[in-house]
């Protein structure tokens, strides 16, 4: 009987044993879910994504500013493709909208008219009633009217030719006649025929050989010839001079933090291309990224070394040296090569 009742004792208490065991280990798998749970569906748990959207927005707006600040100091090429990266990056924010006014008065500043009515149509599409509204408004039809004035129709430019043409040849001694001739024929796509006219009267009016138009358009050579800079050869020069260019650029954010989920890396993208028709050694392409204020955040060089004629060549780059990626507005790249 004894050991019988010690048996029952024992088993007993191993029994006890075991459930403890198991509540144990209940409440550690509870406590485990109850701290993980909240974490995963608590409201708060979105309020980052708020407030970097609101700091995101809050740059942006400053980069603007700061771009306004540049264009009334005349630093309009530069403030381009800030205002450029500003819109793509928030298309449908205020700062995004402004950036599309203050980029059409950049392009009105800089003679390019076509493209300065196309973003002052599209900042008032976007904006009908906005800040700048008015000014918008008034920019496009006087930028149309200049437009129209100088450049018009081919059938236009045919009428007026006909009639210049006629004038000319009944009063040959008349200079500004045949400039005026030479200037629609150049107009007209005539480059050959037009340069005839500009070096025929640099040879009977040397002192014009200064003359803005005529410098522009041909070019006197030494031995008493001449060139036509026709589109054609100034892209011919422009590519000798600039063999390699970087083209298809592109950004993106890749990689997420094993805990915080946010991402880690920022990557920029491209092709280095060679438009002459000779090789070209040492390639490289200078990628930096900058934040406010021309603020350099990262610089660094991606090597590609022989590039031939007409090649291209991809390059990515990925940079982690920054705080925050929030703070990169946007990013250079440049290609250089030996000489």
């Amino acid at each position: 009987m004894k050991t019988t009742i010690g048996s029952k004792a024992i088993h007993m208490r191993v029994k006890r044993r075991a459930a403890c065991d198991i509540l144990a280990y209940v409440l550690l798998f509870g406590l485990i879910v109850g701290c993980s749970t909240p974490r995963s569906t608590s409201p708060v748990g979105s309020m980052p994504i708020l407030k970097n959207r609101f700091v995101d927005f809050r740059t942006a707006g400053k980069e603007v500013e700061e771009a306004e600040r540049m264009i009334k100091a005349g630093d309009y090429t530069v403030v381009t493709p800030r205002l450029q990266h500003v819109i793509s990056k928030y298309p449908e924010s205020q700062a995004g909208i402004d950036a599309r006014y203050w980029l059409a008065v950049a392009y009105q500043k800089m003679n390019s008219a076509r493209e300065a009515i196309d973003m002052f149509s599209e900042y008032l599409r976007l904006a009908p009633e906005g800040k700048y509204a008015s000014e918008a408004k008034a920019c496009v039809a006087q930028l149309q009217a200049e437009y129209q004035s100088k450049y018009p129709s081919p059938e236009e430019l045919d009428k007026q030719i006909q009639s210049i043409s006629e004038q000319a040849i009944a009063h040959p001694e008349n200079l500004e006649l045949r400039l005026e001739l030479a200037d629609l024929l150049w107009k007209r796509g005539n480059y050959e025929e037009a340069g005839r006219i500009y070096y025929s009267i640099t040879k009977e009016h040397p002192e014009l050989a200064a003359d803005s138009r005529i410098v522009s358009r041909v070019e006197l050579l030494p031995n008493g010839t001449y060139v036509v800079l026709s589109p054609a050869e100034v892209q011919r020069r422009e590519i000798q001079e600039k063999p390699l260019v970087v083209v298809n650029t592109a950004s993106f954010r890749s990689g997420r933090d094993l805990f915080t989920r946010e991402r880690k890396y920022y990557v920029v993208t491209g092709q280095a291309y060679n438009r002459s028709d000779s090789v070209l050694y040492g390639v490289q392409v200078i990628v930096t990224l900058y934040g406010f204020g021309g603020m350099v955040y990262d610089s660094t060089a991606y090597n590609i070394g022989r590039l031939n004629p007409g090649e291209r060549r991809a390059f990515s780059v990925r940079f982690s040296n920054f705080d925050t990626l929030d703070n990169i507005l946007r990013y250079e790249c440049e290609g250089v090569f030996e000489r």
